[in-house]
């Protein structure tokens, strides 16, 4: 399980950081990504392997994008504390709607007993 929050409501859970990375667009990834995790509680960050490339023309107002290519890499040791308060902090939407017991099960394995 992939757990990543976006600059939008909920939380996305993928099967994995190549799922994630498939499915989350390169401006997306660029501009929204403010969380990831595994379910080890290992936190990930985007690491560009391509850079998104935007070129415009003043004069005709007109521009293109060129995605780049990315992937999620880990970004330090397991850190369940900010991994249980991701999941506190976002309990009520997830993303697909059927990974909120995976999440729930989760967030009890990470609470301190």
């Amino acid at each position: 399980m992939f757990i990543v929050l976006l600059d939008e409501p909920g939380l996305f859970v993928f099967e994995s950081p190549t799922a994630a990375a498939d499915h989350i667009e390169p401006p997306d990834a660029e501009n929204e990504v403010r969380a990831a995790f595994d379910e080890g509680a290992v936190p990930y960050r985007v690491e560009w392997i391509r850079p998104n490339i935007s070129r415009s023309w003043v004069a005709g107002n007109l521009g293109t994008v060129r995605f780049g290519q990315y992937r999620f890499v880990p970004a330090g040791p397991a850190d369940p504390k900010a991994l249980t308060l991701l999941l506190e902090e976002h309990p009520d939407y997830t993303d697909p709607p059927e990974a909120k017991a995976e999440l729930d099960r989760l967030l009890e394995k990470l609470r301190p007993v």
